[in-house]
Formats: C-alpha cells, structure tokens, sequence
C-alpha cells in the first residue's frame, strides 16, 4: 500500500510541475531562513561555551547606583592580583587590556592597515584562562621577552606572507602611538563567537610602560578588563560581598559599590536576537501554510478518485497516508534543495546580517541540521493534519455529484490561512516602510550644526603641540573657512562624562550626569552651533566653559553667565550658553554639555571647508605631512560620520527588507498557485459567460473580487498588530518619527498592488482562452 501511494504521489508530483514548482520553491525559502536564522541564533548563544569550565567563568565589573541611574565600571588592577592567593574558591583568573582603533604596520616608509581593529594587552595567565591554540611557538616562551607580539595565522599571513614569522621586529601603530614589538608566537585564528577574539595580542606591562603608567599594578586608578574562575559550587553572592568588602577596605572608599559578575558564556548580548527569531519562524509558517494552501487546491482534482477510494472503504487512515506521503516527497526535496542553497550561502552568510567579522565560530552544525529535520517532520505532521481536515470532511456523494465543498470547517480553516499569510505579508511591508522612515529620519534631521562641507581629522598625542601652526597654515588657504581643535567627535559612542551625586528632598540618592570635552576657542564658530546667551571664548578663556540649555534648565540656573559649574573638583565659569544639539546619536537623548577651553587636550581637529573637496583634502594632507609629522593622515566627511552612527540600524532595515522580499516571494507563489486553480475550477462557468458576451474586464472582475476581499480584512487585522509591533520599536529612539496613517495605508495598497498583478495574471488567462476548449464536451 505504501509502495502504491507513493508511486501515486510522485506522478502526481511530475504530472502537476507547475504547482510542485510553486511548492517546493516555497518550502525551501522557509526553511532555508529557518537554517540560517538557526546559524545565526546558534552563534550568538554560543560565545565561549567551548572554554574549559566556561560556566564557572566570570566578568568582574563595578556598579554605582544612583535611584534608577548607575554608573558600570571594570576593577582596578590592583584589586585583582594575588586572587589564588587571597581567595581559596578562585581558581584562576586574569586582567587585560584593549583597544578597538586601525592599527597600521610601519614597514620602512609604508604603513599598512590592518584588517583586524582590536587588539588585547595581556599577561601569560590570559592564555590559562582563555582557549588559545599556538601554532608557532607557546604562551612561555612568548613572555620571555619584555615587548612581545603574538599574531594570528591569518595576520601572519596578509601581512608577512607566511605563517613563521617569529623572531620578526614589527612596529605598530595604535591610537597614533608607536609600539615596537618582536613577534614571539603564532596562533590559530580566534573564533567568530568568542568576547577575546584577538588577532593581535601584546604585552600588558610593555603597554602601560609606553604610555607612562609604570606603577599600573599599585596604582588604584588604573581600571581594566577582569576575569575569574571559580570552583564548582561556590555561592557567587558570598564571594561578591568578601570582594566588595575588601575594595572598601583596600581602596579606602566611601561607598559600598555593587559588583557585578556576569556569566561568560552570557557576556554577549544581542538585543535583536528575539526578534530575528519570531521573524524567521513567521516566514517558515508562511512557507507552511503556503504549501498547505496549494495542496489543499490540489487535491480537488483528484477528488473524483477519493470519492471513489472512500466509498469503496477506504478509511480516514489511508488519506491520512496518502496525504503525509505527499508531504514526505515535497518535504525530501526541498530539504535537499534547502542543505544546497544553504552550503552555497553561508560564505556570505556575514554580509547578508551585517557583520564586520567572517564568520569562523566553533559552532555544532549537526544541531542546525537536526532542528531543519525536525522542522521538516513538523511540516509533515502539521500538513497532514491540516489537509486531513480539509479534505476529509467532505462527503463521497458530494464528491461524485461534483458538488465539492470543503464543509464550514474546512472553508474556514483555508480562508484563516491564506487570511494569515497575507496579514504577514501585509505587516513586514509595514514594518520595512516605518524603519527606512525612522533611518532617514535620524540621518536627515537637524542635529543643531552644520553638517555639510565638514571634515575631522586625528591628531597624535606628540602633534599637539604642532596643531596651532598646521592650523594657522591652514587658513591661510582660501579653500578651509575654520578650523577647530576637539577632545572628542559629535556621534562617538565613547566620551567623558562626570557624574554629580546629591541626595534628593526625599532622602534618595541621585546622579547628574554631565558630558564633558575640551576644545579650542573656535569649535562653536566653525561647527555653527547657535548662542542662546553669551558668546564664544574670548582669548584668554582659562576656567572658562559654554554649558548647552539641557543643563541650565536641569539644574535650574536662573542667570547662566553669573555662575560657575564645578565638575570633577575643578570650578568653571559659564561665558555662554548655547542651544541644544545632539552630541550622541538620536537613540540617546541630549544630555548636559559642558565645553572647556584647553588647546593642550583636544585628540581631533574639524574643518570646514568650500569649494571643491578634493583641492580641501590636498592641502590639509598637504600641511598634516609638514606639521603633524606623527598623525597618520585619516579624514571623513561628517555626513559619511552620521551615515555610519546608524549602521546598526541600516543593517537592521536590510535584514527587515530580505525577509519582506521573501515573504513577498512565497505570498507571490502562494497566490499564483490559488488563482491558477481558481480559474480552472471556474472554467466552464467563464466559457459559458464568454459565449453569453461577458467581456474580459467582467470576468477579470469576477475572478479577482475575492482575493480583493481577502486581502481587505488581512489590512484591517494586520494595521493594529503592525502599529503595536512598530511601537514598541520605536520607543528605543528617543527621539522618533512619527509613526503615520499613510505607512500602513501604503502598505495595504502595495499588498493589494502585489496581488492583483499575480491573479490577474492568471485570471487574464483564463479569462483569453477560446470558450470552446472548456465547452467541447459538454
């Protein structure tokens, strides 16, 4: 009997191409999402779980809290020498360093960028703490030496051509600062899904040495990257109350700060992950009910031979095969399909979610097949049954009599998913029109300066001295208009900031947070910034600040240029005021800006320039090479700087947009499949009309009026879900678009578009052919 129906079913199969197409092209998108949403998920769930004892490893930080606000903040270094030593229930632990900047090569008179923008300043215990497999040379011998470098196979290779190259001298340049090193080992490339995936990897003590903090390991200032094992079974609270006690004790402080010990395996957030999660799921459901959808379909031409199978006995089980045979066969081949196309992609896989970093991670590829098969055994079972009780409540009679009718159950189950699948449809467009509208919002706003013709540069911690002549040479030229010296860019996601606690007219404690950065007297002037109150610094502007109107209206400041500011002990005058504007991105609202004139301190310059770019950038590269002989020449526009504060969320758009596409794709499909046997089972009913003097336009109108009435209440059930799912969204924004009537109108009406193109197509079809060839026999 299996035999039989399987043999049936792959007739069927060949016989029906056109369907089968529809079918199987839509299990596989569905699944294939599936399998890469898995990879994804699996990644990001994964970092560090293959690290020995990975579930008893810890990040140790500090935390502040002041009412619902805190400051986070790492360990001294101090804190954490000697803990095997101090504390019986640590097993081992480490403190490190890093940076996240270019990192260049100097090779004689060439310098060469790297691929790889982070590098770490550890100790050999990192490499006890941590799973790294040396290809050249070992964590012992590579500490033999006071400045020594270890390199991954893959730096190795890009950037010397071979693998051993220990023993080679090498001078990098980090943060505009020279590092000479001696590679001393070689190591595997780091995987994709680890928090210490390093490819350059230095020496703690040499790097502090560079920068002058000699006394690193007494000095309780130094904070850096802390982490500990401890032993099974130790109670995490308690050793956290002995650490916190004893940083009270040792560092003399006054408060009692929370520690915070974050599980390794969890230091990895992906705020995202669930949604990407519920999206793929959905169009693996829109994949499934597709294919239950054209089965459905298909199955009443083979209803003659059911009718004929039920009244000569056969039972609800034998249909119940047959239909999960069916299944089987379609579920095989897009399954094989699926493992295909998935090989294929996955090189790319980086590229299509946005990520910097290729993805090598130690990852279990065998769960992510498994779960694709027991996806597909779940298409099987839930297919079946949906089909069984489709098909099955129809009577042999009926059937015989060509009075097909699925029943009310039957009609109502068809009609909720083909309802479902277009009030998925219909809310993807949506959400993919509000997030391309909330991009563009935040790219295109007002930020309260001038962002055109502006350009910023790095400036070398030993050029600062030298930035005064590159800028008075500079503007000598009539191309740059002003030129401004910063300690900090707008839109960086690192800046100083001070923290001011108080104790409110209720007893509780509170924080004022105020952004802080040091710049020369013409920043305001050449980022055209407007004065509410006051104006810019005069000449001599020691001890002078200009506060933004975020901090005279929080700290209630009545006459602004008659007061002073202190922050971090030292006093300040406010000569100006002046209006808002946003220094961070337009997620995070406007804090209170404090500005400070000191020329000794900036690390940027910014310049405006008119006329033709090209000659600006010649002349300012041209007075870098003379001027600021330790600064590698790097600039970007601030309109390319604003594009890139929001990669995160463009990245965000294109993954909303492709699985749009696809569920545009598999509704596409879905809707030829319905159409095309739609107007075969009227063909008749459009011959005899025809013959009658129907005109095309009528019989279009007939075909297509109730998929407009389909796709009329998936809008009105689709618009309120959409709405609430984009809300919620958008609260992370504070400051937002507005989320319009015209989205979701928009949307209904592309939906609609969408469809109409599909079924008139088919019913356009139909409605041409010759009335004759239905009519012949009858």
């Amino acid at each position: 009997m299996f035999k039989l129906y399987f043999i049936r079913e792959l007739r069927s199969l060949l016989k029906n191409n056109y369907i089968s197409a529809l079918k199987i092209s839509g299990l596989v998108v569905g699944l294939w999402v599936f399998m890469a949403a898995g990879y994804y998920v699996l990644h990001e769930t994964s970092f560090d779980s293959f690290q020995n004892s990975a579930e008893n490893k810890y990040s140790m930080e500090c935390r502040d809290k002041f009412g619902e606000d805190y400051f986070q903040f790492p360990l001294p270094y101090v804190l954490c020498e000697s803990f095997t030593d101090r504390y019986p229930k640590v097993v081992r632990n480490t403190s490190f360093d890093s940076r996240t900047t270019n990192i260049y090569i100097k090779q004689e008179n060439n310098l060469i960028k790297s691929d790889y923008t982070e590098i770490g300043f550890v100790e050999e215990n990192f490499f006890d703490f941590f799973a790294f497999r040396f290809i050249v040379g070992s964590a012992e011998e590579s500490f033999n030496t006071s400045n020594p470098l270890i390199i991954s196979e893959d730096v190795a290779l890009k950037s010397f051509g071979k693998v051993d190259v220990v023993g080679t001298p090498v001078t990098l340049i980090v943060e505009d600062q020279l590092l000479n090193y001696t590679i001393t080992g070689i190591i595997e490339n780091p995987p994709s899904n680890s928090n210490v995936n390093y490819h350059w990897i230095g020496s703690l003590s040499h790097f502090s040495q560079v920068q002058g903090k000699t006394d690193y390991k007494s000095d309780w200032n130094y904070q850096c990257k802390n982490f500990v094992e401890l032993a099974p079974g130790t109670d995490l609270s308690d050793f956290a109350a002995k650490l916190s006690q004893d940083y009270v004790r040792l560092a003399q402080l006054e408060n009692v700060p929370d520690l915070l010990f974050t599980s390794l395996k969890t230091l990895h957030s992906n705020n995202r992950l669930n949604i990407f999660i519920t999206l793929s799921i959905l169009i693996l459901l829109i994949s499934i009910i597709n294919y239950v959808l054209l089965s459905t379909i298909e199955k009443t031409q083979q209803m003659r031979c059911w009718g004929i199978e039920k009244v000569s006995g056969a039972r609800k089980f034998h249909l119940f095969l047959m239909n999960s045979i069916s299944v089987l066969i379609y579920t095989f081949i897009a399954f094989i399909l699926t493992l295909g196309l998935f090989r294929l992609t996955l090189p790319y896989f980086p590229n299509l979610i946005g990520s910097d970093v290729p993805f090598n991670a130690i990852l279990d590829i065998k769960k992510i097949i498994i779960g694709a098969l027991l996806c597909s055994f779940s298409i099987i079972l839930l297919s079946s049954i949906i089909n069984q009780w489709i098909s099955g409540n129809i009577k042999p009679l009926e059937i015989l009599q060509n009075k097909l009718s699925k029943g009310i159950a039957g009609k109502v189950l068809f009609n909720s998913l083909l309802t479902f699948q277009l009030i998925a449809f219909i809310a993807l467009i949506s959400a993919s029109i509000l997030i391309q509208k909330q991009l563009t919002f935040m790219q295109k706003s007002d930020l309260g300066f001038n962002k055109e013709s502006l350009i910023s540069m790095n400036i070398a911690p030993d050029d600062v001295h030298s930035y005064s002549v590159f800028k008075n040479e500079l503007l000598k030229t009539t191309s740059i208009k002003n030129i401004a010296g910063t300690s900090n860019l707008p839109l960086t996601k690192m800046s100083m900031i001070y923290g001011e606690a108080y104790t409110d007219s209720l007893g509780n404690k509170q924080i004022k947070t105020t952004e802080f950065i040091n710049v020369d007297n013409d920043f305001f002037k050449t980022m055209e910034i407007k004065f509410s109150q006051g104006a810019d610094f005069k000449e001599n502007a020691e001890n002078q600040c200009i506060v933004n109107q975020t901090l005279i209206e929080e700290r209630g400041v009545k006459d602004p240029l008659n007061e002073t500011i202190k922050l971090g002990g030292t006093e300040y005058r406010i000569c100006g005021v002046i209006e808002d504007f946003h220094f961070k991105s337009m997620q995070m609202s406007i804090m209170p800006f404090v500005a400070h004139c000191n020329p000794d301190k900036i690390s940027h310059a910014v310049i405006r320039f008119s006329g033709n770019p090209a000659e600006a950038i010649d002349r300012i590269k041209s007075a870098a090479k003379k001027y600021l002989p330790n600064t590698i020449f790097e600039y970007e526009f601030f309109d390319q700087r604003i594009k890139a504060a929001y990669n995160s969320e463009r990245r965000f758009s294109n993954i909303i947009n492709l699985l749009t596409a696809l569920s545009i794709f598999i509704a596409i499909l879905g809707l030829l499949g319905v159409s095309y046997f739609s107007s075969l089972l009227r063909i008749k009913e459009i011959g005899i009309r025809k013959v009658n003097g129907a005109k095309i336009s009528e019989i279009l109108a007939m075909l297509n009026k109730d998929f407009v009435k389909w796709i009329i209440i998936a809008f009105v059930i689709a618009t309120p879900v959409a709405y609430f799912a984009m809300n919620r969204w958008l609260e992370n924004f504070a400051y937002k678009t507005d989320l319009s009537w015209w989205i979701f109108a928009l949307a209904g009406l592309l939906a609609l578009g969408f469809a109409l193109l599909t079924v008139s197509w088919q019913s356009w079809r139909a409605a041409t052919r010759n009335p004759v060839e239905a009519l012949r026999y009858e």
